[in-house]
């Protein structure tokens, strides 16, 4: 028993034990043991626990503190092993494992400066120790690399602020971030090898991800950082606007109250915050007077809602389409027609908008456009009738189109009774009328009395008025009517008994 004393005794003071009681002694080093046991079964908590309850006993050995800091970077409580390292070093100013712990440590975290320090440390107390010169030259290399990754994300985010300020699209914008980002992609990955905790790293990986758009991706990476540490604020800022431009306004404020919790003054935290609410209002309001057919004030509103962020792809989809339909019940049909244009760009399958954007192109009487779209877009729903349909009548618009519009000749009305036409035809007929002119407007005259006299002769017989509002061939109709003797389909009879 005496000797298993000594050999304990001899164990502890080789780990910097002051001379204890035999019982103090055998007391830590069981919790060693014990705690030894625990990391090595990848129990890390449990070795906490049990190298704890060693310090409690005993808390001017360094060693002790390496061990838990070790337990502690396993279950990934950094900060926590960062202060145990600090006091190793404190009771030690010789320690050279602690040093060298806590430089990997920092390194980890790309603290480059304090891993430099430590491992220089390490050299000035035991010079040319190879594996303080091994780390010394990792970290400076770790910091050469964060560097340009620095310098890609602020070129990616100078780039970006150019191309939108040429007015260049938002394709091609995104489209020059991602490959920012893929050429800085292998040394943030060799970087991440060398300090996998670096949250300095990833916030700057998710600014580049942000500058290209991938928003899923945002939330991703910020979510791991604000995971270990929910107080990152730029991580939870950045997140906050990922989740924004996802159209979760929620999620967004939340991030950003919480931001604002810890730092009340954080300026970007703020403004974000505040163009949201400021976002949500102005389209609340639009929306309202859109539903109460207020078409003045739901196109001010949409137009003002719009403004806060016209970079916002998922929410302003529904800006421009609630815009589209207030100016066209306001009959601003070429103004709609660029508002629908507008949601396709940001939403390209909306099959609705396409429907709409074809009739809205007829309203206008851009009938040649209105063909090319219909036929464009029938070409994409090959099995949906109502493409069919729009396709019919666009053809059959464009091709009235091309025709002598007789309502204008006379300068009357679609809606236009017998009465007012005949009104009309006597005016244009006195004025044309090739016996009231001059000899050099004879010519001109007697072809404007001509259409004058068609236009009249057509929109005062009902059947050929109904065949032309129809959009029917007039001269196909006249040989019909010739080849059925007079009698063609759907031509209506009165009959009279006398």
């Amino acid at each position: 028993m005496i000797s298993q004393r000594r050999i304990l005794a001899r164990m502890l003071l080789l780990i910097g034990l002051a001379q204890k009681p035999w019982s103090c002694l055998a007391e830590v080093s069981q919790f060693l043991k014990l705690g030894d046991t625990a990391f090595s079964n990848s129990e890390f908590n449990a070795a906490v626990r049990h190298y704890s309850s060693a310090i409690e006993l005993q808390s001017a050995v360094p060693l002790l503190y390496t061990k838990r800091a070790a337990a502690y970077i396993s279950l990934r409580s950094l900060s926590q092993a960062l202060r145990d390292l600090n006091k190793a070093v404190e009771l030690d100013s010789k320690f050279i494992q602690g040093y060298l712990n806590r430089g990997k440590l920092q390194r980890q975290m790309c603290n480059f400066a304090a891993a430099e320090q430590d491992f220089t440390s390490v050299l000035e107390l035991k010079p040319g120790q190879k594996v303080a010169d091994q780390e010394l030259q990792r970290t400076r290399a770790a910091k050469a690399k964060l560097e340009a990754v620095q310098q890609a994300a602020d070129g990616a985010a100078a780039a970006k602020a150019e191309r939108e300020a040429r007015g260049e699209s938002e394709e091609h914008v995104e489209a020059a971030a991602t490959r920012s980002l893929e050429q800085i992609r292998p040394t943030l990955e060799s970087l991440y090898e060398d300090a996998p905790d670096c949250v300095k790293a990833q916030v700057l990986e998710a600014e580049m991800l942000f500058t290209a758009a991938e928003y899923e991706q945002v939330v991703a990476v910020t979510g791991r950082i604000v995971k270990a540490d929910d107080r990152q604020l730029d991580a939870l800022v950045l997140r906050g606007r990922a989740y924004f431009y996802l159209a979760d306004h929620d999620m967004a404020k939340r991030h950003f109250g919480e931001a604002l919790k810890y730092d009340p003054d954080h300026p970007s935290a703020r403004k974000e915050f505040n163009k949201v609410k400021d976002y949500d209002r102005k389209r609340s309001r639009a929306q309202r007077a859109l539903e109460a057919q207020d078409w003045l004030d739901a196109e001010k509103n949409f137009i003002d809602a719009l403004h806060v962020d016209p970079y916002h792809r998922r929410g302003n989809e529904g800006l421009w389409l609630g815009l589209c339909k207030s100016r066209a019940a306001l009959q601003r049909f070429d103004q709609a027609v660029s508002d629908c244009s507008n949601v396709l760009v940001l939403e390209p399958g909306n099959r609705d908008v396409k429907l709409l954007l074809v009739r809205l192109l007829m309203d206008a009487e851009r009938f040649e456009e209105a063909q090319v779209k219909a036929r464009e877009f029938l070409g994409q729903h090959q099995q949906d009738g109502e493409f069919h349909e729009l396709a019919r009548e666009a053809d059959r618009r464009f091709k009235m189109s091309k025709r002598k519009d007789y309502y204008k000749i006379l300068g009357v009305d679609k809606s236009a009774g017998d009465r007012e036409i005949k009104k009309a035809y006597r005016d244009l007929a006195k004025k044309y009328h090739p016996d009231k002119v001059s000899a050099e407007e004879r010519t001109a005259a007697e072809a404007q009395f001509r259409e004058i006299a068609e236009a009249y002769e057509v929109l005062t017989d009902e059947q050929k008025r109904t065949a032309y509002d129809n959009g029917q061939d007039l001269e196909e109709h006249a040989h019909a009517e010739q080849q059925w003797g007079g009698f063609h389909p759907g031509m209506h009879f009165t009959f009279r008994f006398g």
